[in-house]
């Protein structure tokens, strides 16, 4: 036989059962339809829930989308049969439905599976696109497949973070999302809620278990104080209110560090009008922002070298520089909560000597510290951090972004959900 006559014949199995192949066409886009008879014998009555096993006709035929087959759509044109019910009035008849069909009839749930996979960390249009179906398919599958609700009897978290991000800035449109950060690494979302005030957080909270809610070694939030309204009337108790409601310590670190880049900027300006002349200080204050704005351990050579100038320049600011990076290493030491209280006030003490020209960038931060004390302290009794959930805000920021914004945010919460919680499930990692 010549090389160009031979055939290479190839199996692939469909994995699904319950059906038998009758034969494999093959249209003029190169797809693939499989024609199949189903060899079911029985199935369960949709009224009685009896197992009925008297066929009672077929159904039109339905076309189901499966797997593709090198990168070709897979059809498979299918009869399900009919079953009748004697122990029913009326004799009611059900059709048969293998376990491999998606809720609509349409798609195999492998099928749906596979969609889905192909949709996390991209855009709904791209997959349909890749896939040679519509936008709609994909829309639907993921509303089917990507439920938002929490399961609580599958669920203990010990530690909660809650935040904000802004659904479409400059609009005052805000979404709050509660994550499970129990576990730093594997921090998944529990809601994604529209608004931030506490009416729009309590139904959530409410909707937690009272004894999940009270073994909650932490709730880890920021110092916006709509949250704290909310908390209060759900906890209902003061002395756990103040023992597990936690101050991020991310947002305290940003807090600090806006005033302290703030006195940076009123620095720099003076000191370019100082040097307008010298051409050489005026290189050496450029590109110092981001040093400046870094911590001090993960400065590099040529970042500390280019602070040395602009500290050599005005040693104010670096003295409030020291003082920032002092408090930060104060939150980083593995310290007790009454330790960490000392410290600080040692801190706020050495602040009292900072002064430029009648001003001390420390004054309102500290003022903020006092007021929410005890609540930034408990990250020392527990050291939970909304850190992860700040990781997590990025990754729904990007996700917005893929989607062009969300007017739905139902859509958004199942796109959330799906890319965030999901994606070891469709995409392992071995």
């Amino acid at each position: 036989m010549s090389k160009k006559n031979r055939k290479t014949k190839f199996i692939i199995e469909l994995g699904l059962s319950h059906i038998k192949i009758k034969s494999i066409k093959i249209d003029e886009f190169g797809d693939y339809h499989i024609y199949v008879s189903c060899m079911a014998t029985k199935t369960v009555c949709h009224k009685c829930g009896k197992t009925i096993t008297n066929v009672h006709g077929h159904c039109e035929e339905t076309v189901i989308e499966h797997l593709p087959i090198l990168e070709q759509r897979v059809f498979i044109h299918v009869k399900w049969p009919r079953f009748k019910c004697s122990d029913c009035d009326n004799n009611p008849t059900t059709s048969f439905r293998p376990p491999w069909l998606s809720g609509n009839g349409q798609q195999t749930i492998p099928y749906e599976d596979y969609c889905l996979k192909w949709l996390i960390n991209s855009t709904i249009k791209d997959v349909a696109d890749k896939l040679k179906t519509t936008e709609e398919v994909i829309e639907a599958i993921l509303s089917r497949r990507v439920n938002t609700e929490i399961n609580w009897n599958l669920l203990s978290p010990t530690r909660i973070g809650i935040d904000e991000i802004a659904l479409r800035k400059g609009h005052n449109q805000y979404l709050t999302i509660i994550s499970d950060i129990s576990i730093s690494h594997q921090v998944k979302i529990l809601a994604v809620i529209k608004g931030r005030k506490h009416e729009d957080i309590f139904p959530f909270l409410n909707s937690i278990p009272r004894d999940k809610l009270l073994s909650l070694e932490s709730i880890t939030i920021d110092m916006s104080a709509s949250y704290f309204p909310a908390l209060k009337k759900i906890l209902n108790d003061d002395n756990t209110f103040n023992r597990i409601v936690t101050i991020d310590r991310f947002h305290v670190a940003k807090l600090l560090g806006d005033k302290v880049d703030k006195e940076r900027k009123k620095v720099v300006k003076q000191l370019k009008i100082e040097f307008e002349n010298n051409e050489t200080k005026l290189n050496n204050i450029k590109q110092t922002m981001w040093p400046f704005r870094h911590h001090e351990k993960n400065l590099g050579v040529d970042e500390q070298i280019r602070l040395n100038y602009l500290f050599e320049m005005s040693p104010s600011l670096k003295e409030c520089y020291d003082l920032r990076e002092s408090l930060f290493n104060i939150f980083e030491l593995k310290i007790s909560k009454e330790l960490a209280e000392k410290k600080i006030d040692e801190w706020i003490k050495s602040t009292e000597g900072y002064v430029t020209k009648g001003h001390n960038p420390f004054t309102s931060f500290i003022k903020t510290y006092k007021f929410y004390k005890s609540h930034i302290l408990n990250y020392f009794s527990h050291r939970s951090s909304s850190g992860p959930v700040e990781g997590l805000n990025n990754k729904i920021k990007v996700i917005k972004r893929r989607g062009y914004g969300f007017r739905n945010i139902m859509n958004f919460a199942r796109r959330i959900f799906l890319d965030i919680n999901l994606k070891h499930i469709f995409m392992p990692t071995f």
